[in-house]
């Protein structure tokens, strides 16, 4: 038992990394690693939730922001 819920942890920090990537990839159209505000309009929540989780407000979403 105390080694499954480690790997459980691990397993869904995994999925949220992949997830993460996705959208990456998804968006990105230029390929810059990173989302831009027109990047992220094609997709509605993300566009709506973009300045909240823009942290340091450059216009951008990275890897780091998406993962917060």
């Amino acid at each position: 038992m105390k080694k499954l819920i480690p790997m459980v942890v691990l397993t869904f920090a995994s999925m949220a990394l992949i997830a993460e990537e996705d959208l990456i990839a998804k968006l990105d159209s230029d390929n810059d690693g990173r989302i831009s505000i027109e990047e992220a309009a094609q997709d509605a929540s993300l566009s709506a939730m973009f300045t909240e989780l823009d942290t340091n407000k450059d216009g951008y979403l990275s890897p780091s922001e998406l993962g917060n």
